[in-house]
């Protein structure tokens, strides 16, 4: 007499059997289509093999499921589709990423380099204004600096206003020559 789990055993072997070899017609008879569906939009030979394996895992992966699938043409092709636009999208949003990362580091860079330069024109500003006898030096500070007027430097410095633009001529003149003898 035969016993009951060895039918069921022997007909889930035949079942398992059977979904075998419908998937390695499948596979068979779509590879080809798929992936040249997956290489055309995606434009990438390695990403098109890919996308096509993750398509069957897929397929494997519910072949209990195949009998309730009306077109399985379609349903693959759509499959395939919708994994070459995730990737797409995927790739895309991490071309984005880098390209801000990208803009953020040379934004960065160029601020550094800006800091810098800035640094070292002001030190050279500062050594030429230093270099200013006492009273232009000051008329400069006070305009510059300060913001003042010519009438404020003149009241505060008890000269006249032709006095103040004189002097802030002169330093203006100065600091030009020397910034060009450092520049050139």
């Amino acid at each position: 007499m035969i016993k009951p789990e060895k039918i069921e055993h022997k007909d889930v072997l035949t079942q398992d059997k059977a979904l075998e070899l419908i998937f390695s017609d499948l596979f068979r008879t779509y590879e080809y289509p798929l992936y040249t569906l997956a290489l055309r939009l995606s434009k990438d030979d390695f990403v098109a093999k890919d996308i096509i394996q993750e398509v069957f895992m897929t397929l494997w992966n519910m072949r209990e499921k195949l009998h309730e699938i009306n077109n399985i043409e379609a349903y693959l092709f759509r499959i395939t589709r919708f994994k070459v636009i995730r990737h797409l999208r995927k790739v895309s949003a991490d071309d984005r990423l880098k390209e801000k990362i990208w803009l953020a580091l040379k934004d960065l860079e160029q601020d550094g380099t800006a800091r810098i330069e800035e640094r070292e024109f002001n030190a050279v500003l500062a050594t030429a204004i230093a270099q200013l006898p006492l009273k232009r030096k000051q008329v400069y500070l006070l305009k510059t600096n300060e913001g003042k007027t010519y009438k404020d430097i003149a009241d505060e410095m008890k000269i006249s206003q032709h006095t103040v633009k004189n002097h802030l001529s002169s330093a203006t003149a100065s600091i030009r020559d020397f910034l060009v003898l450092i520049f050139k």
